[in-house]
């Protein structure tokens, strides 16, 4: 039994003549056979695909009829000594020329051989297509630069975590006299940096992520405006590089500004809209930190000011809300809250009080709002009601809390210039 039949001997197999054949027809390169004398002697049909002569038409010639009129008998004899020393030639660029008068880009190989008559083996790659590609790409890269020089947008490129590129917006958004004094800076230069903002700009410049952030930027004079950026990965150089687009949105800004104040605001008196307040009382419910923690809820109301709009007229009327509104403003802490919930109706928040504090910041504040008004030329004498709820006694949520608060107003207003708790703990003005 011959024990090593069984066995896997490894058999370098060498290609076949067929295959060689394959390899031969197949190619996409056109290959060359050069004799000693430079002559062409064999080729593959992929030359006559790339430049259209076919092998009994250049057989022979010790010039190919496809070798550009620039490419002298002199630079053909220095290359074919070249070849002669042994020395190959690798991966050039070249032109040549088709059979139908057409000019090929090459990439042309030259393998020396110098051996039975063979000088060397030349492979030729066509390459037109890629060039006239490169060249698009080229007129494209040149297009950009105009567009980016051009832009009315701000342009900044950040590598390496400074500024190597301004676009002239951008050098004028930024308020400098001339390119020089932007180049090497970093962003964190111009934008007035909180540490939210900071840890947003840093993050979006390391990670790329093309989302448009708002921030303040600081121009060279020192203005203030609002910017939106957007950073965009783009390759420079051979490497990438941040590509940062600034817009000027302090106008937008202002107006957005503007409309989120009106959403979260009463435009007349300045405190708090009902649905605001509404979300601080939610707010402070749940920041309060257990049973032990209590806060008065106050429900505030004009005693008679119907009449003040009935006789002296709405405008007065108006006037008569914008200041009593202030008289609170400046009655309470900057922990506790103030809302407008309609008409002449106010709520407070006292945070942080027990129910005998709260009594005494409240008579302070009706002797603080009875003190005469002068809107508009008139003096007036106006008082005012006040319904108190005490969390978490009367109640451990806003609906509950502003109902007991309300109930208690109800109770107050029989008097006028009074106030009352809901849990029946009275005072009065002395």
């Amino acid at each position: 039994m011959n024990h090593s039949a069984g066995k896997l001997e490894k058999v370098k197999l060498e290609p076949t003549v067929d295959e060689y054949q394959l390899i031969w027809e197949n190619t996409n390169d056109a290959i060359i056979v050069l004799r000693d004398d430079g002559a062409i002697i064999q080729a593959n049909p992929a030359l006559t695909e790339i430049l259209g002569w076919c092998l009994d038409e250049i057989e022979d010639h010790a010039r190919p009829p496809f070798f550009m009129r620039d490419f002298t008998e002199e630079n053909h004899q220095k290359q074919l000594q070249l070849l002669r020393s042994g020395q190959s030639i690798e991966n050039y660029e070249t032109k040549r020329k088709h059979k139908d008068g057409t000019i090929k880009d090459i990439l042309a190989s030259y393998r020396a051989i110098n051996k039975n008559h063979i000088l060397a083996v030349a492979m030729y790659k066509d390459i037109t297509e890629e060039k006239k590609i490169k060249h698009k790409l080229g007129v494209a890269e040149h297009c950009y630069q105009a567009l980016v020089e051009y832009s009315p947008d701000a342009i900044l490129v950040h590598n390496g975590g400074k500024i190597s590129f301004a676009n002239p917006a951008a050098i004028k958004l930024l308020g400098a006299g001339r390119l020089q004094q932007i180049i090497g800076k970093s962003f964190d230069d111009f934008i007035e940096l909180t540490q939210t903002s900071d840890h947003r700009i840093k993050e979006d410049l390391e990670t790329v992520k093309i989302k448009p952030l708002i921030e303040k930027l600081v121009r060279f004079d020192g203005t203030k405006i609002w910017v939106e950026i957007i950073a965009i990965p783009v390759e420079h150089d051979g490497e990438v590089v941040v590509q940062a687009i600034l817009r000027d949105v302090t106008v937008r800004k202002y107006y957005e500004d503007q409309l989120t104040y009106m959403a979260t605001y009463d435009p007349m008196t300045g405190v708090m809209n009902r649905a605001s307040f509404m979300g601080a009382l939610d707010q402070v419910i749940e920041q309060a930190a257990g049973p032990e923690e209590t806060f008065a809820m106050l429900y505030i109301d004009l005693d008679k000011f119907k009449d003040v709009n009935d006789s002296l007229g709405h405008g007065v009327g108006d006037g008569l809300l914008i200041q009593f509104a202030e008289r609170l403003k400046t009655s309470i802490r900057h922990l506790d809250v103030v809302g407008r919930v309609g008409g002449d109706e106010f709520v407070i928040v006292l945070r942080d009080v027990a129910k005998e504090k709260a009594a005494v910041i409240v008579k302070r504040m009706l002797v603080h709002l009875q003190k005469t008004y002068r809107v508009q030329g008139h003096d007036i004498h106006a008082t005012s009601s006040i319904g108190i709820a005490m969390y978490p006694v009367d109640g451990n949520d806003s609906a509950t809390l502003i109902s007991c608060a309300d109930q208690a107003l109800y109770r107050a207003k029989e008097k006028r210039n009074h106030f009352e708790f809901h849990n029946d703990l009275k005072g009065e003005v002395q």
